[in-house]
């Protein structure tokens, strides 16, 4: 019987599209995932591969998404900016619209701000899930749902193994935040960006030992945390990294 494969992808803005070139590397060596989890960005790429995009043509997405078209300048009473038409993405890109009717069981990562918990969803409405689970606090808006507040599921786990550990028999965990996390500290914005993901990256060391593989490619070092006009280089980076691997024991 061949085993059943879980994969866990982290969170890391631009570099989470880093998960996409995984992805695709995985693919190419015969490995398909039989569960996924997924935070922040990691949950987008998970979601959009469970729908049944290929790596491919996520990648063809990238090239035509103005990233910056999402982000409006908010009075910062809840946050510094606000996220405007990226539901309405999910809901036109993805055909499914509750993500228990994915095709491969997939759980979205956040963070419960009433309870200071994490929360896993394989149920509910997807475009809200995502928007919740992408919220990195400060920087954007909470989101609220079903009578609680959420947030980036990053701050308190930033590698959801939990929940596929116990229905995987190998646990391959990517993580896309290798130090430094970006070297242009200079405003207000970029400190509050650092310091939260310096705080995702602390919860990921307990949780990659959970992990049968954990990947991490160095060279994303190279790619700023919201240096938009970089993602195909982290895709690049993503696929080359794993590419290289020798994973014939899968």
């Amino acid at each position: 019987m061949s085993k059943k494969i879980g994969l866990v992808l982290s969170g890391g803005a631009v570099r989470g599209l880093a998960h996409i070139g995984v992805l695709k590397a995985l693919e190419e060596k015969g490995i398909m995932p039989s569960f996924i989890s997924g935070v922040s960005a990691g949950a987008v790429v998970a979601t959009f591969y469970s729908a049944g995009y290929s790596p491919d043509q996520m990648i063809d997405l990238v090239k035509n998404i103005n990233f910056l078209s999402f982000v409006q300048p908010n009075i910062p009473i809840k946050s510094f900016f606000k996220i405007k038409g990226f539901e309405e993405y999910i809901k036109k890109h993805i055909k499914f619209e509750r993500a228990e009717q994915l095709p491969i069981p997939t759980y979205i990562g956040t963070t419960n701000l009433t309870t200071g918990n994490p929360e896993y969803f394989n149920e509910g409405e997807i475009s809200k899930l995502l928007r919740m689970s992408i919220s990195v606090p400060s920087l954007f808006e909470p989101v609220a749902y079903n009578g609680n507040i959420y947030v980036d599921g990053g701050i308190v786990n930033n590698l959801p193994v939990e929940p596929i550990l116990e229905q995987s028999d190998f646990i391959i965990g990517i993580d896309v935040n290798p130090y430094p996390l970006d070297k242009s500290i200079n405003n207000i914005v970029s400190i509050s960006i650092h310091s939260l993901f310096l705080a995702f990256r602390s919860n990921i060391e307990v949780r990659k030992k959970m992990c049968d593989l954990f990947i991490q490619p160095p060279q994303l070092e190279q790619v700023g945390l919201y240096s938009f006009w970089k993602a195909e280089e982290a895709i690049r980076i993503g696929y080359e990294y794993t590419k290289n691997l020798d994973l014939r024991i899968i």
